[in-house]
């Protein structure tokens, strides 16, 4: 399960870069592969987690999506991830996600700043799978402090 994850995401990672949109192809791929897996592994049961850890992103970031300050598909890639992992698991990969994505804008502004001489001009877009990439390795292979 951790590596038919980690694939999605750096499929999702490569796909951002190179074209600035994750496919909803790849996004319907890993929420088919963490629906048959959570069935395989816990029956029905794995059905209503599926169904309640794919809909927790939606429902939390939804005014960030409404803001502009993320994106559809980094959304939607949350709920691939939540597809797969537990609850606890989901919230520890969205708080590790947004931590590495702000030292990730950091650094680019940092970075602006040494190239520039100034702060930007005008938006500053970041790759958010890279961080959600960040999130949940810093997640799985237990580096946050529970």
């Amino acid at each position: 399960m951790i590596l038919t994850l980690l694939l999605h995401l750096v499929a999702a990672v490569v796909a951002d870069f190179r074209r600035m949109k994750i496919s909803n192809r790849l996004i319907a791929s890993g929420l088919i592969w963490g629906f048959v897996l959570r069935f395989v592994g816990e029956g029905s049961t794995g059905i209503v987690h599926f169904l309640v850890n794919i809909s927790i992103p939606v429902i939390l970031l939804f005014l960030l999506f409404q803001l502009r300050a993320l994106g559809a598909g980094d959304i939607k890639l949350f709920s691939v991830v939540g597809g797969f992992v537990a609850t606890d698991q989901l919230f520890l990969v969205i708080a590790a996600a947004f931590l590495a994505g702000g030292v990730i804008g950091a650094v680019k502004l940092l970075y602006l700043k040494a190239v520039t001489g100034r702060f930007g001009t005008g938006k500053t877009l970041i790759h958010f799978s890279f961080a959600i990439l960040i999130g949940y390795c810093i997640v799985v292979w237990g580096c946050v402090i529970e």
